[in-house]
C-alpha cells in the first residue's frame, strides 16, 4: 500500500487468528526533511485496523467492503523530535480494544537505533456483515 520500501515482521493479512499486534518498517526515497511527518502520519493510518482483526480467525483487512465495512473516526499523531523518513523507521501497531462495533489501537514510531520520534492513535468504527 505505500509506494516506498517496507518491511513486515507479520503478515498482517493472515487469515490465522494472531495477537493484535503488528510491526512495519518503512524507509520513504529521499524527500524535504518537512514531508516526513506527512508521510508518517500517512503511513500510520493504514494498518491499524488491520491489527485490530488479527485475533479474529479467518478475517483480514483485506476482507473490507464484504465482511465488515470501517471508517476511522479519530487519528492523531504526536511528534516528539526531528526525523528523516528516507532512514528505517519501525512503526510498532497494538490494538488493544476491539468491541462494540469499534477498534481502538496505537501505536509508536521508532528509528533504526530505537529512538521514539513520534506515537499514534486511532479509533474506528468496525462493523460486521450479518447474514440473514
Amino acid at each position: 500500500m505505500l509506494p516506498w520500501d517496507t518491511r513486515a515482521t507479520v503478515d498482517v493479512d493472515s487469515p490465522k487468528s494472531e495477537p493484535p499486534e503488528y510491526d512495519l518498517w518503512m524507509r520513504t526515497p529521499t524527500v524535504a526533511p518537512e514531508l516526513a511527518p506527512a508521510l508518517t502520519a500517512y503511513a500510520s493510518d493504514l494498518s491499524l485496523i488491520g491489527t485490530a482483526l488479527r485475533p479474529l480467525e479467518g478475517v483480514t483487512q483485506h476482507d473490507s467492503g464484504t465482511a465488515f465495512s470501517s471508517a476511522v473516526t479519530a487519528h492523531t499523531v504526536w511528534f516528539h523530535r526531528p526525523f528523516s523518513t528516507d532512514d528505517w523507521l519501525l512503526l510498532r501497531h497494538r490494538s488493544p480494544l476491539l468491541a462494540h462495533g469499534r477498534c481502538y489501537g496505537r501505536g509508536d514510531v521508532l528509528t533504526a537505533q530505537g529512538s521514539l520520534v513520534a506515537s499514534f492513535a486511532q479509533e474506528a468504527l468496525l462493523r460486521f456483515r450479518t447474514i440473514a
